[in-house]
């Protein structure tokens, strides 16, 4: 099978948005180059032509995730609540790569923990920008804390739904406002 011939640019962002297919279905710590190559129509060696390594290569991945995260959280109707429900909604979807992306920065993966901080203080930005906190440390600190909080609670909610998506909702949006009054 002979792959047509792509710019170098153009490669890199098909085997990447190939990376981002299998995420739904596959953990980032189980992508296979072998199977992102196979569904590129390219070998294994070609793909590595592109990323030097396969920690460079999920370190694209793990990046075009964050991205598409964030975007996807902070893009939508400017208001807290919007945020936090399509921040729910991502988990609830992307579950099984999200916890894995999770456990990679907290086991010290350095690249993946880079990532997970980059976009966590993006999130951590736009949520001081949705309910009108200054951006100083304290405030800063405070939604840092209620991100790790909320996080946990999505989390824990996706893998066993013992209340409803509107309680978890809530209760995220009451603890936010709890930490943030005085």
């Amino acid at each position: 099978m002979t792959a047509a011939r792509r710019s170098a640019a153009d490669r890199r962002a098909q085997l990447v948005e190939i990376g981002l297919e299998l995420l739904p279905t596959t953990p980032v710590p189980e992508l296979t180059i072998d199977e992102v190559a196979r569904r590129a129509g390219i070998s294994r060696s070609l793909l590595f032509h592109y990323f030097a390594t396969k920690a460079d290569y999920i370190d694209a991945v793990t990046t075009a995730a964050a991205d598409l995260l964030c975007t996807h959280v902070l893009e939508g109707p400017g208001s807290q609540a919007g945020m936090l429900d399509r921040f729910v909604e991502w988990v609830e979807t992307y579950r099984d790569s999200y916890v894995a992306f999770v456990r990679g920065a907290v086991a010290g993966d350095p690249a993946v923990s880079d990532v997970y901080t980059q976009a966590r203080e993006r999130l951590v930005d736009g949520t001081l920008a949705a309910v009108g906190l200054p951006d100083d440390p304290r405030h800063r600190q405070l939604v840092r804390s209620w991100f790790a909080f909320t996080e946990d609670l999505v989390i824990g909610w996706t893998a066993d739904p013992t209340m409803s998506r509107d309680d978890v909702l809530a209760l995220a949006t009451d603890v936010l406002a709890r930490i943030t009054a005085r």
